[in-house]
């Protein structure tokens, strides 16, 4: 097919510039990719409004034709275009959702398996999640695809995937109680088929689950690329088996002793050490330094 527009406005550039600027702005500064990525959506939008504001007829269809994923045939936007939508969005309440859920679920990620991993799982699910779409949808003579939910919900069942019984506390779009990540996982998907059969709407639910079995599949083999950080090591947890008073700690002896991945064990340990006891006081514990500590003095180090 060919090329959309033969050229691209100035405030479409400005807006994909957004994009290089804010990884470039994480590496140097060592600042959370998650949330430069999010500051990149943020000033998209905003150069999108201006757009629309200088031009009300057509600026906004420029803006979209350029950097979102577009099929009219015999036109079809170009390669650039299966990164540049995920940073354009339709409405305030598209990006603020989007937001909201990169800036609560984005870091809790990050932080643990590292921006280059991250990254990986958010820009590959993105692409994984439109190229899906646009093969289900291959019959349809028109569509436009814009906005991160692809490439969120990728890194959404990476986090289930790798840390199925953390608990979490989800409210968007309504207050959700603590449960596992895996059941906010399968819950997902749930509604994502159920809105899928049910909605009318412009959303692309197939998407979601695209990005969403993406991120649960691949998170395993994204653990294998070689972090910047000092590489961890796996540790013998047999020393914890007396501090594993009730089912909740016995559970996650389970998962500690059977996890391969030393960040990921690193997480269990953190979880585990904050719901033991100190055997010598009663007090929460803490994992640092590789070894559970109280404020007491207390300490056990794991080889």
């Amino acid at each position: 097919m060919a090329r959309l527009r033969p050229g691209v406005d100035p405030l479409s550039a400005l807006a994909a510039a957004t994009i290089p600027v804010a990884i470039a702005y994480a590496a140097w500064r060592k600042a959370p990719l998650s949330l430069t990525l999010a500051v990149a959506m943020l000033a998209a939008f905003a150069i999108g409004i201006a757009a629309a504001r200088l031009d009300p007829s057509m600026g906004i269809v420029r803006f979209w034709l350029d950097l979102a994923v577009v099929k009219t045939p015999p036109m079809h936007s170009g390669p650039l275009s299966y990164v540049t939508m995920i940073f354009v969005h339709a409405d305030l309440f598209h990006i603020l959702f989007n937001l909201l859920f990169l800036i609560l679920v984005g870091p809790l990620l990050e932080e643990r398996i590292g921006p280059l991993r991250w990254g990986v799982l958010f820009f590959a699910g993105g692409l994984v999640s439109t190229v899906t779409f646009e093969a289900i949808r291959s019959t349809d003579p028109a569509y436009i695809l814009l906005g991160a939910s692809g490439a969120l919900s990728a890194v959404f069942g990476a986090f289930g995937r790798l840390y199925p019984w953390e608990r979490l506390s989800i409210w968007i779009p309504i207050p959700l109680p603590p449960m596992p990540a895996i059941y906010y996982v399968i819950g997902y998907i749930v509604v994502q088929f159920f809105l899928a059969v049910v909605s009318t709407g412009n959303v692309a639910w197939e998407a979601h689950v695209a990005g969403l079995a993406f991120g649960f599949a691949a998170a395993p083999l994204v653990m294998r690329i070689p972090s910047r950080r000092k590489e961890a090591r796996v540790r013998d947890v047999t020393a914890l088996r007396p501090l594993a008073k009730g089912l909740e700690l016995e559970e996650i002896l389970g998962h500690l002793s059977k996890e391969p991945l030393p960040e990921v064990q690193r997480a269990w340990l953190e979880k585990f050490a904050a719901k033991a006891e100190c055997p010598q006081c009663g007090s929460s514990l803490r994992f640092a330094r590789g070894a559970l500590r109280s404020d007491c003095g207390w300490k056990l180090r794991l080889p």
